[in-house]
């Protein structure tokens, strides 16, 4: 199971593009699928590429993960 953490103000800034851009959450949703799909534990598919994903930290349970979005 994959859990979104977000960056401080980001639920404000996601509000005010939605004014402009109706389908903003469409995309994060998409994004997640795509993350599933990247990190899933038992049949892994490259889908993000290496230049946008970071690991910062793990340990015997969990893995953090950094992802550059463009939004």
């Amino acid at each position: 199971m994959i859990e979104f953490f977000y960056h401080d103000g980001i639920e404000k800034e996601i509000a005010a593009l939605e004014r402009r851009f109706r389908h903003v959450r469409d995309g994060l949703e998409a994004f997640k699928r795509l993350c599933e799909v990247q990190f899933n534990p038992e049949d892994p598919k490259q889908i993000i590429t290496p230049a946008k994903l970071h690991r910062i930290t793990q340990n015997d349970i969990w893995t953090m993960w950094k992802i550059e979005l463009v939004v």
